[in-house]
């Protein structure tokens, strides 16, 4: 192990030595003034921006979709085993299979017995 170590970094040490005496032997051309940079003229810095914000937009669109998503509120429709109906309504995150709690804040969990209907409402804007 301590062999695999020692030879990676013998690797790495090596290679940072000869990309750096290749690059002091090799000398950038003069720029000239009156040349034109070559391209279409859009700087790598406006592109990194450019990039960054559309990454950055499209971030706060992902998490408003999907805050959006869990506080949809869902009517629940529970039936228990004699057939009386009781209705609730949670927010989608507060839903965890046969638990969830209540838009009152009052927790809920139900058995197997219970029959469990979960309706999605329709926003009505």
């Amino acid at each position: 192990m301590l062999t695999k170590l020692l030879f990676t970094a013998i690797v790495i040490v090596i290679v940072l030595l000869v990309f750096r005496t290749r690059h002091h032997k090799t000398k950038p051309p003069t720029p000239n003034i009156n040349d034109e940079p070559p391209g279409i003229g859009i700087s790598a810095r406006a592109i990194a921006y450019t990039l960054l914000i559309v990454v950055l937009a499209v971030s706060a669109v992902i998490f408003t979709l999907h805050w959006s998503e869990q506080h949809r509120v869902i009517d629940i429709r529970v039936t228990n085993a004699q057939g009386a109906v009781t209705h609730y309504q949670a927010h989608k995150k507060a839903i965890q299979g046969r638990r969830f709690i209540t838009l009152e804040g009052v927790a809920v969990n139900l058995g197997d017995g219970f029959q469990v209907e979960m309706i999605e409402q329709l926003d009505s804007r």
